[in-house]
């Protein structure tokens, strides 16, 4: 029975446990780990570096009676970190999300991100998981270190642009569409791989997507489409986050830019901040930094 066992080890035990391996080492792949092995076919071993010190991953047959030989107090437990975790496919795959849909200011961003199976840990050492659940302190101490290890495509629909399409017809819906289809594309050109499995965060029925997308030139083929998809999947999570990162760093523009706090959502309080911006500016900017289809904007430009 495969089992997986994880705890953390002092720099000492790690030098130890470089020595005894070092006939199983593997070819190591990612800037975070320090040493892999196969020990046989069917156990593994990982060494993660991380802010914290050192982690050893033991994974298969008899994971468990290896770790002991190291730490005595080691056990089989569901971690804290994977109880909040569903992710049922652990394969390589790319998968897209995207933020901002319900924000009256800020753009657009719709990110793709490429994921390899042996990554999967060191997402849950990091704390990989849906943007939502998580504040905007800790994505931003999250999303840097995934910059450096994934491939992704980040799609920045900006507020004047996304006006214009309005006005030519398209919706949100539409425009998501469009901007998923290039991401996911972007996402397989890079890695120049067309076997990869692709999963979109469900924002509206499949028939539907591609409809939307039906005057690209080139579309996704073979794509799973989930509600919840960031639960499910852990590229689809990453998309979120590395999505997330990158609207609090342009709403942070947009407040430097303005010398305003922009606030996120479509509240009362948005309308009260619009209200102000108009004041301080003109109904002529406001075009400029929020989403004009919104009940918001014909309120308020209303008065």
């Amino acid at each position: 029975m495969k089992e997986n066992v994880s705890f953390n080890i002092d720099n000492l035990t790690k030098e130890k446990m470089l020595q005894h391996y070092a006939s199983y080492q593997n070819e190591i792949k990612g800037d975070y780990i320090v040493f892999s092995a196969s020990l046989n076919p069917s156990l593994t071993l990982i060494i993660y570096s991380s802010k914290k010190g050192y982690k050893a991953y033991f994974s298969g047959e008899n994971a468990l009676q290896e770790a002991r030989l190291w730490d005595k107090e080691v056990n089989i437990k569901l971690p804290k970190e994977k109880e909040q975790f569903e992710w049922i496919n652990l394969k390589s795959q790319i998968g897209s999300d995207e933020v901002g849909t319900g924000d009256f200011f800020g753009p657009v961003i719709v990110v793709a991100a490429f994921i390899k199976e042996e990554q999967i840990e060191y997402l849950r050492t990091l704390g990989v998981d849906d943007s939502k659940k998580l504040s905007d302190n800790k994505i931003l101490e999250i999303v840097p270190s995934l910059l450096k290890c994934v491939t992704y495509s980040m799609l920045c629909l900006d507020n004047v642009t996304y006006n214009q399409q309005i006005q030519k017809g398209e919706s949100m819906n539409s425009l998501k569409a469009i901007l998923h289809n290039q991401a996911l594309l972007n996402v397989t050109k890079k890695i120049n791989r067309k076997d990869i499995p692709l999963f979109i965060d469900k924002f509206c029925e499949e028939n539907l997507f591609f409809h939307y997308c039906r005057n690209q030139k080139e579309l996704i083929k073979g794509a799973t489409f989930k509600t919840k998809g960031e639960s499910l999947f852990p590229s689809v999570a990453v998309a979120s986050l590395i999505a997330r990162y990158t609207f609090i760093k342009k709403m942070e523009e947009l407040s430097s830019i303005y010398h305003m706090p922009f606030p996120k959502g479509a509240s009362l309080k948005v309308d009260e901040f619009a209200a102000s911006f108009i004041q301080k500016y003109s109904k002529e900017e406001l075009y400029k930094v929020c989403k004009t289809n919104f009940v918001n904007y014909k309120k308020i430009v209303s008065q």
